[in-house]
């Protein structure tokens, strides 16, 4: 058995480096968007207030796994020591590390447990208004508070029993290459210290947070079974029969990522207990299985995107919407962009027409540049007549050499609405007259 873990870990070193760089690179921007939707007004629940939580501590366990995948895994062969790759600086880094995804594990586990408790106190209280909103809102920033206060204090015993020690070889130390201190758990020789803060965090960090998921995973589970048993009693007093079972997505939904969270915490708490009671069970079954650990821990941290896209139906609405107003607003910057550039080629153009005019005649030329209004002596230019803007002709005919055009109703009806004007106030060319362009709609 051990031998065979050796093997695996040995082949699976070799492709954990690209695969977490890629799950990463996946993770931090759908997370991104995750606290981008959450946030948004629409969204303020206490549900997603724990959720935009839980998003913003699984962007940094990702970003701080970068670099040190990069470096102990990619930039440098998996099992290989040497003073460039075991430097002080980068031990320093990876200590760092390992104290930093501690942390962000346990919040993150701990506001997965505070989910389940505030949907079923949801589910049991359905209160409504304003007010109550407001209550719980305050009450889920209260409880995020104190998770991350306590996680704070809760592994203190871990920063302090973490050290860096020179590598030694026939007892001798190596001057360059450093390596974590061996724990020597399961061994009368482990330290008091590095016992307390396996078995606090093993514990308080894994064991009690997953038990009460799976309690409160099953109260959701008889809640969503009551739920549908007097639902189908109302509905068959009406005649009307169920065919479906009745769920709840988001209750559903709720559920799958405490799963997730099971599948990726509750094995690393029992290994940790396991080795602190097995001696070598640290050195033989937990730390190949590490890089395993590690890949399942950032899947979960990546994937929660997937899920809400396709559980929740606002969910997938507000990304419409926020992607369709990205869209409108480069949509209305480039109609600004063509309305001006069509404004200064127009004012050049109705100059040219102007010239043609005051000869008397049109030319075969001046048929591309401007159009002559029937018993009148304005001329309009043909980017006027084919621009968005120009709302005043409705229809133009060319027979030979002369262009008529027709004045539309609509703006027969806006010389009811203005006073006269002057024929003499009218100048000799009609120039285009910027409007602003309507922003794209897009209605979902």
């Amino acid at each position: 058995m051990t031998v065979t873990l050796e093997e695996y870990s040995r082949w699976y070193g070799k492709w954990h480096g690209g695969v977490s760089l890629i799950v990463c690179c996946f993770g931090i921007p759908t997370n991104i968007i995750n606290i981008s939707v959450l946030t948004r007004k629409h969204m303020n629940t206490p549900i997603n207030t724990v959720l935009t939580w839980i998003a913003f501590f699984d962007i940094i366990t990702m970003a701080a796994y970068l670099p040190f995948v990069i470096h102990f895994y990619i930039e440098y062969p998996t099992n290989s020591l040497s003073p460039e790759k075991n430097s002080l600086g980068w031990m320093r880094f990876l200590l760092f590390y390992i104290n930093l995804s501690t942390l962000t594990h346990t919040i993150s586990i701990w506001l997965g447990v505070s989910l389940a408790i505030f949907r079923y106190v949801h589910i049991q209280s359905p209160e409504t208004g304003n007010l109550t909103h407001m209550r719980r809102i305050i009450r889920c920033r209260v409880v995020v508070f104190i998770v991350i206060f306590g996680s704070v204090l809760l592994l203190i015993p871990n920063y302090v029993s973490s050290k860096l020690v020179q590598l030694e070889r026939n007892g001798t130390a190596v001057s360059g290459i450093y390596v974590l201190a061996d724990p020597r758990l399961g061994t009368p020789r482990v330290k008091a210290s590095v016992f307390s803060s396996f078995i606090l965090y093993s514990i308080v960090a894994k064991m009690i947070p997953c038990f009460l998921m799976i309690v409160f995973g099953a109260l959701l589970l008889k809640t969503l079974d009551n739920h549908g048993r007097v639902t189908r009693k109302k509905l068959s007093k009406l005649g009307v029969v169920m065919n479906r079972p009745y769920t709840s997505r988001t209750t559903i939904m709720l559920l799958i990522v405490m799963v997730l969270f099971l599948v990726t915490e509750l094995p690393q708490g029992i290994l940790l207990i396991l080795s602190l009671t097995i001696e070598k069970f640290f050195d033989t079954v937990y730390i190949p299985l590490g890089d395993t650990m590690d890949i399942l821990a950032l899947i979960n941290n990546s994937i929660n995107f997937v899920l809400y896209c396709s559980m929740s139906v606002e969910f997938r609405r507000t990304i419409s919407k926020w992607i369709c107003e990205c869209a409108g607003r480069n949509h209305y910057i480039n109609e600004n962009q063509n309305d001006f550039e069509m404004k200064n080629n127009n004012a050049i153009v109705t100059k040219k027409s102007g010239n043609a005019n005051s000869a008397g005649n049109t030319t075969t030329d001046d048929m591309q540049t401007g159009l002559q209004l029937t018993g009148s002596g304005e001329s309009y230019s043909t980017a006027e007549i084919n621009s968005p803007c120009c709302k005043s002709i409705s229809d133009v005919q060319i027979n030979g050499d002369i262009i008529y055009s027709q004045v539309s109703t609509e703006a027969e009806e806006s010389e009811k609405l203005t006073p006269e004007i002057n024929e003499d106030d009218v100048s000799e060319t009609v120039p285009l007259a910027l409007t602003n362009p309507h922003p794209y709609i897009c209605t979902i």
